[in-house]
């Protein structure tokens, strides 16, 4: 396993992919920048070594139309699971999560896929088995890995706005860096520089909002609740429940986006309350919940993992709420009380 992009690492991935017939790339399910950047800067990159080689992009989740601005994006396939599009691939490269539950709702079609397989990711969380994997957790982006992978002597135009949508997705726009991610702001710079690229005009082309998603950003505020639980730093929570957005027949994709901006502009930012999450139900009839918290409060990432429902970093993390039995559909306000149930029970971890 590699901790750290090298030139080692780029040629055992090269190596892969010149001996594999069928390529499937993908990423985490419910794409946001990182992962996209993610998949679109590995094609690029395999398009440019290998231009004849069988490749796709296949998702599982729906397609967010903020992202068409970017080169290849209409070339990856939106399906409710990728597993069961996989066809013939000998060569599987995920990215941007190093668990096979982060891809599919069927994590055990990954466990027994006879092909060869890749790991790229910067999450702290547990990794399951690949053929070839690269997990640094102490890079800010997967996007910048790729880059540092595959572009850092040869990059175009279009390759540039691909990493910085990456890069400037899961920093913030560089308001989440660590002391010991200050390296980023040197890529970020080489990037703009060559790219002329001037930030703000370039979040303008995809930084928009649809109209139903805004609708759910307002429901997710009424809907927000500022409590404690004895042991528990003071939280911040909210929901939609399930009757209200299939009622109004929204989308997973409106959903995300919406969740992402109430995260981004409200979660956190209530004085008093520096860690808190969103519940909200998805079309296939589980439900998702998003964390986030300021540092010195709770650790996000070991929550989810030690409630088995999913991962991320320490700050961001994210994890879903499955059916007991198939067919079934979440309760959004039985996710709740489970979250709620199980803080009452354990300590919380503070970093």
């Amino acid at each position: 396993m590699f901790k750290h992009a090298s030139s080692k690492f780029t040629q055992k991935f090269i190596q892969l992919v010149e001996e594999a017939n069928s390529i499937v790339i993908t990423a985490h399910t419910s794409p946001d920048d990182d992962s996209v950047a993610s998949v679109l800067g590995v094609y690029a990159y395999m398009k440019r070594i290998f231009p004849s080689k069988k490749t796709r992009i296949i998702y599982s989740g729906d397609k967010v139309r903020r992202y068409s601005v970017f080169k290849n994006y209409d070339l990856i396939e939106f399906v409710p699971d990728m597993t069961d599009h996989l066809g013939n691939a000998d060569l599987l490269i995920m990215l941007d999560g190093s668990q096979y539950s982060r891809f599919t709702q069927k994590p055990e079609v990954l466990r027994e896929f006879k092909g060869k397989t890749v790991c790229i990711d910067h999450h702290s969380s547990p990794i399951d088995k690949f053929t070839l994997t690269l997990v640094d957790p102490t890079s800010p982006s997967n996007a910048e890995i790729i880059y540092r992978c595959f572009f850092r002597d040869s990059i175009e135009q279009k390759e540039i706005e691909i990493i910085l949508l990456g890069i400037l997705g899961d920093t913030g726009v560089f308001g989440y860096l660590k002391p010991n991610q200050l390296g980023t702001f040197d890529t970020a710079k080489r990037l703009l520089k060559q790219g002329g690229i001037e930030i703000q005009e370039f979040l303008s082309r995809y930084s928009t909002i649809q109209e139903k998603a805004f609708e759910i950003v307002r429901e997710l505020i009424k809907n927000t609740k500022n409590t404690k639980v004895d042991g528990w730093p003071p939280h911040t929570f909210t929901f939609i429940t399930r009757e209200w957005f299939e009622t109004g027949k929204y989308t997973d994709a409106e959903t995300s986006e919406a969740t992402h901006l109430y995260m981004t502009t409200f979660l956190r930012t209530l004085e008093g309350h520096g860690w808190g999450f969103v519940v909200s139900p998805e079309t296939d009839g589980t439900c998702g919940i998003s964390l986030r918290s300021l540092p010195g409060s709770v650790n996000v990432r070991d929550m989810m993992e030690k409630m088995q429902l999913g991962g991320g970093h320490d700050r961001a993390a994210g994890g879903t709420f499955k059916p007991s039995n198939p067919g079934e559909r979440v309760k959004v306000e039985d996710c709740i009380a489970k979250v709620v149930k199980w803080m009452e029970k354990n300590q919380a971890i503070l970093s």
